[in-house]
C-alpha cells in the first residue's frame, strides 16, 4: 500500500498560526499546565486546566486567550478520541477568531476541524471545513497556507474517489507553492499528485511524478520526504517487476527511516530482506547505486495532462 506524505496534513497544524496571536494574562499559566499534561498524554487533566483557563480568560475579557485555549482544549478532546466535542471546540475557536479579525487563526481552526474528520475516516465532512478555510485564506492572501489547504482538499477528494477533482486541487496548490517559492511544499504537492495517479490506475504517470518529487526532495535534502517518496516508488517498481530499482529505493527508505526513528523502519526492513531473498532466488545481481539518477522528468517540466 502506498503512503501519503505526512507533511500534507502536518502543514495544517494550528500552532504556527496561533503563535502569531499574542496573549498575556493570569490564565496563561493554566493554559501552559494544560499543554504540559497534554504532552504527558494525560488528556483528562489537560482538559480540566484548559476549561479553567477559558473561564478565567472570559472573566478577564481576553477573547484572544480564550480562542487559543479553545483550540488547545479541542486538541485534548481529540487525543481522547472524542471527535464530536473536539470539533465543537474548534468551531467555537474559529467563530471567536473571526470576530477578532484573525483570519489565519480562524482558518487554522477550520483546517484542524477538517483534519479531525479526515483522520476519523470522514473525508466528505472534512472537505466542508477545508473549503471554508480555503475561502478565508484566499481573502487573506495567505498563499502558502492556501496551498496546504488545497493539498488537503485534494487528498480528501482522492479518498472519496473524485480523481479529477483531486488533481485540480493539487494543480492549484502547485501554482500557489511556486508563487510562494515554497520548494519543499512543491515536492509534497507532487507526491500527492502521484498518489492520485496511482489510485486512478495511471501507474506510469504516478511513477514519473513520484520520480519528479524524489529528485526535488534529494536536491533540497528533504530526508523525511525522500523516505516516503522512495518507499512509494519502490512499491510501484515492484508492480512493474523492476526488482533491482525497487531494492535500491527501499534500502534508501529504510536507511532514512532508521535515522529518523520512523516507526515504519522495522516493517520496511523486513520487506527489504524479503525482496533481497526474492532477487537471489531468481539469480539477479546486487543492485547498482541509483541514488541521484532521478527524476526522469526535468524539474522545470510540467506533468502531462491528467486526461491523457
Amino acid at each position: 500500500m502506498l503512503r501519503d506524505d505526512p507533511a500534507i496534513h502536518r502543514a495544517l497544524s494550528p500552532r504556527d498560526a496561533l503563535d502569531e496571536i499574542h496573549t498575556a494574562g493570569p490564565a496563561d499559566s493554566l493554559a501552559r499546565l494544560g499543554a504540559a499534561y497534554t504532552t504527558l498524554g494525560r488528556a483528562e487533566e489537560a482538559i480540566a486546566f484548559y476549561e479553567q483557563a477559558i473561564k478565567d480568560y472570559r472573566a478577564a475579557h481576553d477573547p484572544r486567550g480564550e480562542a487559543i485555549a479553545l483550540v488547545s482544549l479541542a486538541g485534548a478532546h481529540a487525543a481522547r478520541g472524542d471527535v464530536r466535542t473536539a470539533a465543537l471546540r474548534y468551531i467555537d475557536a474559529a467563530r471567536g477568531l473571526r470576530q477578532l479579525s484573525e483570519p489565519l487563526g480562524e482558518a487554522a481552526a477550520l483546517n484542524a476541524t477538517g483534519l479531525l474528520y479526515d483522520r476519523a475516516g470522514q473525508p466528505e465532512v472534512a472537505l466542508g471545513f477545508y473549503e471554508q478555510a480555503l475561502a478565508v485564506l484566499y481573502e487573506a492572501g495567505a498563499r502558502q497556507r492556501e496551498a496546504a489547504t488545497l493539498d488537503a482538499i485534494g487528498v480528501a477528494l482522492r479518498r472519496m474517489g473524485d480523481f479529477p477533482g483531486a488533481l485540480d486541487a493539487h494543480k492549484q496548490a502547485l501554482s500557489a507553492r511556486r508563487q510562494a517559492r515554497d520548494r519543499l511544499g512543491e515536492a509534497a504537492t507532487l507526491h500527492a499528485t502521484a498518489m492520485v495517479h496511482a489510485a486512478a490506475g495511471r501507474t506510469e504517470k504516478a511513477i514519473a511524478t513520484f520520480e519528479w518529487a524524489l529528485g526535488l526532495r534529494q536536491a533540497l535534502d528533504d530526508r523525511p520526504g525522500e523516505a516516503v517518496t522512495a518507499y512509494n516508488l519502490a512499491q510501484l517498481y515492484l508492480q512493474r517487476g523492476l526488482l533491482r530499482e525497487a531494492e535500491a529505493l527501499l534500502a534508501r527508505a529504510v536507511e532514512l527511516e532508521s535515522l529518523a526513528g520512523d516507526p515504519n523502519a522495522a516493517r520496511d526492513e523486513i520487506a527489504l530482506g524479503e525482496l533481497r531473498s526474492r532477487r537471489r532466488a531468481v539469480g539477479l545481481t546486487t543492485p547498482d547505486d541509483i541514488t541521484g539518477s532521478f527524476p526522469r522528468l526535468k524539474l522545470e517540466d510540467e506533468p502531462e495532462d491528467e486526461n491523457g
